[in-house]
C-alpha cells in the first residue's frame, strides 16, 4: 500500500506541487489583504456593482470593517479590471455579505494566474529543449516563491495575470501567430499599464519584409486599448478622470522601490516636489534607448524576445520614479526563460525577488496584510509611526529601506549590462 501511494505521487507530483501551491495560497488569499490595494479593489467592485462610477470619490458604509468605511481614492487602473471586480461583487457579497468570501473571490484569478504561469512558463522551457533541472527549479520556483505569494494571494495584486497574458503573446509571436500574440499583450496593458514597454516589442520581431504582420498587430492594439479602455467610460456613464492632478498622478509619485524614495526623508511625502515633475517621465527617453538597442540586434526567437523583454521592463522599472514591490512578478517568469540559456544562468535571478522581499519589511507592507483580521493594526501603525518619526526616518532609510533600494539598483542595472553584452556578442557570433 505504502509503495503504491509514493508511486502515485511520482506519477503525479505535479499535481501534487500544484495542490500544495493552492493550500498555501487559500488561507492567505481569504484573510490577508494590503490595506491601501485591496481596500481600493473591494470599494471598487461594490461600487461598479452599483452602477456608480469607481474613478470619483464616494462615501461608502455597506461594509461592517471599519477600515471600509469612508471616503478613499478612486481606483487607478484601466477599466477591465473594476468591471471584473463588480462582477465578482454581484455574485459573492451581494448575495452572502461575508467580507472574506468577497476577499477570497478576488484573490481567485489571482491564485488562477499564478498557478497557469508556472504552468505555461514549464511548458516553453520544454519545448525549447532547456536543461530539465533549470524546467524543475523555474516550475517550484513560480509555485512556491514566498515573494510572489505574499505580493499576489496575500497582497492582492494581479501582476502575475499580466506576466501570463505577456509570457504567452512573446510564445505566440514566435510563432507566427500575430494576432494572437497582439490580442494578449494588448489585454496585458488594458488590465495593468506595466507590461507597456512591450507594446513595440513585436514590431522589431517580424522581418522588415513582413509589413503586413506589423501592420495587423498595430490595428488590433489599437482597437483592443481604444475599445477597452476609453469605450466603457461612455458605455456606463462614468466620468473619464480628467483634471490634471488626476490624469499625471501616476508620473508625479517618488518612492518605493526607487531611489526617489529619499522624497519621503526631506520631504514627508511621497509626491515629487514642484519643479522636477519632468522626472517622472524619465522612462520615456530611456525605453526609447532600449528600443534603439533593441533594433540594432532584433530577437529571432523566444528566448531572445523573453530576453529583450527583460532587458526593456527593467530599463523601464529602474527610470521610474514609483515602483511598486509586486510589479516585480511581471519579469520573474521572463527572467527565468532568458537566463535559462547557455550563455547566461541563475546566478542574477535571485536578487529579482529575494531583495524585493526584504524591501517589503521596511516598507511595512507586511503588517498592512492583516487589516482585514485586525482592523486596529492600522492605527495602531500610524500611531507608532509618529511617536518614532524621527528614529523611523533614519532606521527606515538611512539604514533600511533606501540601502536595500540601492542594492537592487545596482544589481538590476549590472543584469540590464549582462543582457546588452550578450545581445552584443551574439551579434559578432552571427556576422562571424
Amino acid at each position: 500500500m505504502r509503495c503504491s501511494v509514493l508511486l502515485w505521487l511520482k506519477l503525479h507530483r505535479d499535481l501534487v506541487a500544484v495542490a500544495l501551491s493552492v493550500l498555501v495560497q487559500i488561507p492567505l488569499a481569504v484573510f490577508l489583504g494590503h490595506y491601501y490595494d485591496e481596500r481600493s479593489f473591494i470599494d471598487a467592485g461594490y461600487l461598479v456593482s452599483n452602477g456608480l462610477n469607481p474613478y470619483i470619490p464616494h462615501v461608502i458604509t455597506v461594509f461592517k470593517n471599519p477600515d471600509l468605511i469612508g471616503t478613499y481614492p478612486i481606483i487607478g487602473y484601466p477599466p477591465l479590471w473594476p468591471l471584473l471586480l463588480g462582477a465578482i461583487y454581484r455574485v459573492t457579497y451581494n448575495l452572502i455579505p461575508d467580507i472574506f468570501l468577497y476577499n477570497f473571490a478576488i484573490k481567485i484569478p489571482v491564485i488562477a494566474s499564478n498557478i497557469a504561469l508556472a504552468y505555461v512558463t514549464k511548458n516553453i522551457m520544454q519545448r525549447l529543449n532547456m536543461p530539465p533541472k533549470k524546467v524543475q527549479f523555474a516550475w517550484l520556483i513560480l509555485l512556491f516563491n514566498p515573494f510572489t505569494l505574499l505580493t499576489t494571494a496575500a497582497w492582492g495584486q494581479f501582476d502575475t495575470l499580466i506576466a501570463l497574458l505577456c509570457v504567452v503573446s512573446l510564445y505566440f509571436l514566435s510563432k507566427g501567430q500575430i494576432v494572437k500574440s497582439s490580442i494578449l499583450l494588448s489585454l496585458s496593458i488594458i488590465l495593468k499599464p506595466i507590461s507597456l514597454p512591450l507594446i513595440g516589442l513585436p514590431l522589431f520581431f517580424s522581418t522588415p519584409q513582413n509589413r503586413r504582420k506589423n501592420l495587423i498587430y498595430i490595428l488590433i492594439s489599437a482597437l483592443i486599448l481604444v475599445g477597452l479602455w476609453f469605450l466603457p467610460f461612455n458605455l456606463f456613464g462614468w466620468v473619464m478622470p480628467s483634471s490634471p492632478s488626476q490624469v499625471t498622478a501616476h508620473f508625479k509619485m517618488a518612492g518605493a522601490m526607487t531611489l526617489f524614495n529619499l522624497v519621503e526623508i526631506f520631504q514627508n511625502t511621497v509626491v515629487l516636489p514642484l519643479g522636477l515633475e519632468f522626472l517622472g517621465y524619465l522612462w520615456i527617453p530611456a525605453l526609447l534607448i532600449g528600443y534603439y538597442l533593441v533594433y540594432r540586434n532584433p530577437p529571432k526567437s523566444m528566448p531572445e524576445l523573453a530576453e529583450k523583454a527583460v532587458f526593456l521592463i527593467l530599463i523601464f522599472f529602474l527610470t521610474r520614479t514609483w515602483l511598486s514591490e509586486p510589479n516585480i512578478n511581471l519579469i520573474i517568469s521572463l527572467a527565468l526563460l532568458a537566463l535559462a540559456q547557455k550563455k547566461l544562468n541563475f546566478q542574477n535571478f535571485g536578487f529579482l525577488w529575494i531583495i524585493p522581499l526584504v524591501f517589503m519589511f521596511f516598507n511595512f507592507a507586511l503588517p498592512q496584510l492583516f487589516f482585514l483580521v485586525s482592523p486596529s493594526i492600522i492605527s495602531n501603525l500610524t500611531q507608532l509611526d509618529r511617536s518614532i518619526l524621527e528614529w523611523r526616518l533614519v532606521g527606515k532609510f538611512v539604514v533600511g529601506k533606501f540601502v536595500v533600494v540601492i542594492f537592487w539598483q545596482v544589481f538590476a542595472w549590472r543584469l540590464v549590462i549582462k543582457l546588452l553584452n550578450a545581445n552584443s556578442k551574439s551579434k559578432v557570433k552571427a556576422i562571424s
